[in-house]
């Protein structure tokens, strides 16, 4: 469960589409609580304490009421606890540096913040309906022996028809753990497929859900993932499509995608196309654009397009339209 599998190099490179990461805090941690911060302590001019209460002890933290917190107020970029709040706490194990600091052993057991952005959400009032929590404790029991089988099925589920609020961070979990992939079953892949297929409100979502089939090169995935080009006209999605088409289809990727662009007609639909294809940074793609780029008029889609491939030829094209 520590060990995190890479990323395909075909995504690696991509934008993060999304700005959280608590799997990762999840996965880092040495305990995690449900708490809420409850004092505060300075301990000289750069350490502060923190006194969270227990409110419910996911992992790592069993019979504690309290954990004292360590925090480094002068260092921007790391979570700090916030009063009065009850949130998700994600705790790597600080003794090391408690005792470094001359820390009572009796007011531990010490903890310092994972820093993952997203590692330290608010939670509801109801524990037991709380997404989150609900998606700590899952990954609590996978580690604490559950059977593979048991958790692939539930991160299915959770990417599937989860909360807003975890249904994202569930699917890249999976993408990371293919492990855990192996463990699910054709008729669990084809409704994860029909998802990313049809989601079109929650673009981070379908992005994370076509990643993660893209993973398994599951047969019709790319026609199924075009359909949505047009209906949506979030470029990242296009460059995503795009990125697929390469690694399942290489340089034939454009033929499929042009199939596409000759079923649609308005201009912004056309325009999404033209940037997946842009974005297979093949050379059949190269070919079909500076054919589209030849004629005499500007064409802002299509110099998008070109702007997304990145090859010299490319940028040579798009900086002769600027002459």
């Amino acid at each position: 469960m520590r060990t995190f599998l890479l990323l395909l190099p075909l995504f690696c490179c991509a934008p993060a589409a999304i700005g959280q990461d608590l799997r990762r805090g999840l996965v880092d941690a040495d305990a995690v609580v449900v708490g809420r911060q409850v004092a505060k302590a300075a301990h000289g001019d750069d350490v502060v304490l923190h006194t969270v209460q227990v409110l419910r002890d996911v992992r790592g933290a069993a019979g504690r009421r309290t954990v004292t917190v360590l925090d480094w107020p002068k260092l921007s970029l790391h979570n700090r606890p916030t009063p009065r709040q009850s949130r998700l706490y994600c705790l790597q194990d600080a003794s090391v540096v408690a005792t470094r600091l001359g820390l009572a052993a009796d007011q531990g057991p010490y903890f310092r913040m994972v820093g993952w952005a997203g590692s330290n959400p608010l939670v509801g009032a109801d524990l037991d309906k709380d997404p989150l929590v609900g998606f700590a404790a899952l990954l609590a029991r996978s580690e604490a022996g559950a059977t593979p089988s048991d958790t692939a099925a539930e991160l299915c589920e959770m990417a599937l028809r989860g909360d807003a609020a975890v249904r994202t961070e569930a699917t890249r979990f999976l993408t990371e753990r293919q492990d855990l992939c192996r463990h699910l079953q054709a008729v669990q892949w084809s409704q994860l497929v029909a998802r990313a297929s049809g989601e079109v409100d929650d673009i981070d979502h379908k992005i994370a859900l076509a990643e993660l089939c893209a993973e398994q090169r599951l047969d019709g995935l790319l026609d199924s993932l075009m359909v949505s080009l047009g209906p949506v006209t979030d470029p990242e999605y296009a460059r995503v499509v795009g990125r697929i088409a390469r690694m399942l289809h290489g340089e034939d990727a454009t033929a499929r995608l042009q199939g596409r662009l000759r079923m649609l007609r308005e201009p912004k639909d056309r325009a999404v196309v033209l940037l997946a294809i842009g974005a297979t940074n093949t050379d059949s793609a190269l070919e079909a654009l500076l054919r589209l780029d030849s004629g005499t008029e500007k064409d802002a889609a299509v110099e998008a397009a070109l702007r997304e491939h990145r090859s010299p030829r490319a940028r040579e094209a798009v900086a002769r339209r600027k002459k």
